[in-house]
């Protein structure tokens, strides 16, 4: 036999979209009719439209814009705006235009009347517009598109030379204010002229600005030299001396013929200075030389000695001349940068008021040009105002007279389809909004949203092998392969699952009635005896439990008798035909279940169960119908609630997990039941081969 290597199969589209597919397409499966309903409401609504309306008639005429004619200057002026085409279809639409056409017809043919619908375009790529006339009678049809295109032609004519006339008179006039303008700005700019000789005043403002520049650069050296007299001893002075040219205060016009630069103030000194330290070094020498050859009384010795000593005295006579004349040169600095500040105020006076004159005659002049300007401009405009209204006729001709008027199809698949399509739309909307109205949950996916209990195991809806009495339960070869291991896998999770003592005693619930507990319950208990546990399934639904029936075996004693105390519950438990499962049916059905379940010797009875069997499963009442399972839950080691695909709600499940945990109930987790096996999210039903195998 050859391997089977199941694998996960490729999914064409996310989990996400997947389920929303199947969920759309379950809710047309199951409201099908609406949208029949809808579509057929639109196609007949549309049926009645079409087969009420009107017969109607069209008829159409041509307008086509001659080139040759409509030179640049007449096409700028017949649009203003640019966009000479779609300006032209508004106008012929326009109530104008109609209401001219029909005063027209009134007149020439008083015997017809009518309604017709007036629509314009432009043939793509061409000059020609067409006019279409949709109306009941044909012949005023006919006759009411001539009549638009005329008077649209000669409303046309007529804007054109009232907008002329209007154009040329306010053209006139603003040429007269700008003459007038340009007169009187030509008087001002003379005057200003003559007034302030701007000859003279253009040449001042020139040279006072050079002279202006050269005393700031005197200004500059000068306080330059400052500076370095002041930061520089007089010995670094004699030191390191600079020459510096002779301050001559400058007259205009006369910056080119600098005065000759001369020798630094202490010039002389310097010289003198070089000239008795050379001496005074070279005599020092000497001394020190002939000190080793001489008596210290030699006479040529002392005379020595006597000329280095008055080199010294003459070096330092140098030294107090140059402090000297070092102050006297600041001083005389400090005096002539005084001097100098006063002649640049007065000078930089002199060359702004040249500015400030320049610069009036030049804003004077500017008006003139511009004014001048825009008085050429206007005179332009005028002139081909002139020549536009003497461009001969209109570019805009008729290119063929309306056409005879024919009938217009009713449009009968048009009418058809928007019935199919407005009818299909809104049933789909009213589909969506059910939709979204209903919380019922369908897949494992949209309980994982919902909920964070884990999912312990997926049922898959067998409803073709219900019978009369029921869905069978499952058998020791049971064809029915993804059912089975559907129990399979939900005891090998209630088996391995973590973080879980011992569980001994199961409680099934569900939130509400018809959600398959009983079927599950009895199903696990088959499941969990096949593995070799002994299992006792008991049915605690005391006012609607079935389990006997399904396992045919006596329902006349059971839980209830066991509860008041009428029997033990050894003597009614009852063999099935599976080995290792027995059963506890559920006796006389009681309205006061509520009351047995509390009852102390509850707890006793659970403790002898677990002592007497491996595994004790209590099928009991929906949580929202009684109290009993709330009341029942807390003893046991673990709860499994039921959630029927595509039937319970999310807000009755969450409402009854609430009630629960409010008891302190160790909840396990939730079981799927009926799920559909062509739910994206349900993979067992893809393996067929595997489990037949």
């Amino acid at each position: 036999m050859d391997s089977v290597n199941p694998q996960a199969p490729p999914v064409p589209f996310s989990p996400g979209l997947g389920l929303k597919f199947y969920r759309y397409r379950a809710l047309i499966r199951r409201h099908w009719w609406i949208l029949m309903l809808t579509v057929g409401i639109g196609l007949a609504y549309e049926g009645y439209v079409l087969f009420t309306k009107p017969q109607v008639y069209e008829s159409s005429s041509q307008l086509i814009i001659r080139e040759e004619l409509l030179s640049e200057k007449s096409r700028d002026f017949a649009d203003t705006t640019g966009n000479f085409f779609n300006t032209a279809v508004e106008q012929l639409k326009s109530n104008v235009v109609l209401e001219r056409a029909k005063s027209r017809l009134a007149l020439e043919v008083p015997n017809l009347t009518g309604e017709v619908t007036i629509t314009a375009s432009v043939a793509p790529r061409t000059n020609i517009f067409t006019v279409n006339g949709v109306g009941k009678i044909p012949e005023y049809t006919r006759l009411f598109v001539d009549a638009v295109v005329k008077e649209y032609l000669e409303v046309r004519a007529e804007s054109r030379k009232v907008t002329i006339g209007e154009v040329t008179g306010s053209l006139a006039d603003q040429i007269k204010q700008l003459q007038e303008e340009l007169n009187q700005q030509k008087a001002r700019l003379q005057a200003y002229i003559e007034q302030n000789n701007m000859t003279f005043w253009q040449e001042r403002g020139k040279s006072a600005a050079l002279f202006l520049s050269g005393l700031k650069d005197q200004q500059a050296k000068l306080e330059n030299e400052l500076q370095r007299l002041q930061n520089l001893t007089p010995d670094e002075l004699l030191s390191t001396p600079l020459a510096q040219p002779a301050v001559a205060k400058p007259q205009p016009g006369a910056l080119a013929a600098a005065s000759r630069p001369e020798a630094s103030f202490n010039s002389e000194l310097y010289v003198q200075f070089t000239q008795v330290t050379q001496q005074l070094i070279q005599k020092q020498a000497e001394l020190e030389e002939w000190k080793l050859v001489w008596k210290p009384k030699h006479r040529k010795l002392q005379a020595l000695v006597a000329q280095v000593e008055s080199l010294q005295r003459l070096l330092n006579v140098i030294k107090n001349q140059n402090v000297s004349a070092t102050k006297g040169r600041i001083a005389a600095i400090q005096a002539e940068l005084k001097s100098l500040e006063s002649s640049i105020l007065n000078w930089d006076k002199q060359v702004l008021e040249a500015s400030r004159k320049d610069a009036e005659y030049q804003t004077l002049q500017s008006d003139v040009a511009r004014t001048q300007s825009q008085l050429e401009k206007l005179l332009g405009n005028s002139r081909d105002l002139g020549s536009a209204k003497n461009t001969g006729p209109d570019p805009l001709i008729v290119m063929h007279k309306a056409t005879r008027a024919i009938p217009v199809p009713a449009g009968t698949v048009k009418h058809l389809l928007i019935g199919l399509i407005g009818g299909f739309v809104v049933g789909m909307v009213i589909l969506i909004l059910l939709d979204r109205s209903d919380d019922r949950l369908s897949s494992s996916t949209e309980m994982l949203e919902q909920f964070s209990e884990p999912i312990l195991g997926q049922i898959p809806n067998v409803i073709e092998s219900r019978q009369e009495s029921g869905l069978p339960l499952l058998q020791s070869e049971d064809e029915r392969y993804s059912y089975a291991e559907s129990f399979r896998s939900l005891r090998s999770s209630l088996i391995f699952m973590p973080n879980q003592g011992e569980l001994k005693t199961i409680l099934i619930t569900s939130a509400i009635p018809n959600e398959g507990k009983s079927t599950i319950a009895s199903n696990l208990a088959i499941t969990m005896a096949a593995a070799g546990a002994r299992v006792l399934l008991v049915d605690a639904d005391l006012r609607r439990g079935d389990l006997a029936p399904l396992f045919e075996t006596d329902a006349d004693i059971g839980l209830s008798n066991i509860l008041r105390g009428e029997v033990n519950w050894r003597e009614v438990v009852q063999p099935t035909k599976y080995p290792t499962l027995s059963l506890i049916a559920r006796g006389p059905v009681t309205n006061q279940s509520g009351e047995l379940l509390l009852k102390p010797h509850v707890i006793t009875l659970l403790d002898e169960f677990k002592a007497n069997y491996d595994l004790t499963i209590f099928n009991t009442a929906p949580i929202l119908a009684a109290d009993d399972t709330p009341t029942l839950a807390p003893n046991f080691d673990g709860t499994l609630m039921v959630v029927r695909a595509q039937f319970t709600s999310a807000r009755l499940a969450q409402s009854s997990l609430n009630t629960l945990y409010q008891r302190q109930v160790n909840v396990l987790g939730l079981i799927l039941n009926c799920v559909d096996i062509e739910m994206p999210d349900y993979y067992h039903y893809r393996y067929p081969k595997y489990y037949a195998a």
